[in-house]
């Protein structure tokens, strides 16, 4: 029984253990069997710029107390966030990149920082 080529189903020539006619038919196989999770890592990456860009725009000081919703209207998305960091005092930031927030005293806004290098501890 001859092989078949796993992208194309043309018959395969060659070794016994090929599963591809040629370069390009293993590329494309490749390339289209990673397609969707490259998408997905796409669409976090986006998302997680936008977030650093709303960040950085509502924070041009280092240190700021915004509305959500102001963030919201810059794209930000608070689901999506790259790590945590805890202060001496126990307040938890949520951090995207070098720009981070913590819930304020009033529900409705956040206070923002920019990374400082204190913070690498």
């Amino acid at each position: 029984m001859a092989k078949t080529c796993l992208f194309c189903n043309e018959t395969i020539k060659g070794r016994s253990d090929k599963k591809f006619c040629d370069k390009q038919c293993r590329n494309a196989y490749n390339y289209n069997s990673t397609q969707s999770t490259e998408n997905q890592i796409r669409s976090i990456n986006k998302q997680l710029r936008i977030n650093r860009s709303a960040l950085k725009k509502a924070c041009p000081e280092g240190k700021a107390t915004v509305r959500k919703k102001f963030l919201k209207t810059l794209g930000m998305n608070f689901k999506y966030l790259t790590h945590t960091w805890k202060s001496n005092s126990n307040i938890l930031y949520y951090f995207c990149y070098d720009y981070g927030y913590t819930p304020s005293v009033d529900p409705e806004k956040v206070v923002i920082i920019q990374h400082q290098n204190f913070m690498n501890k």
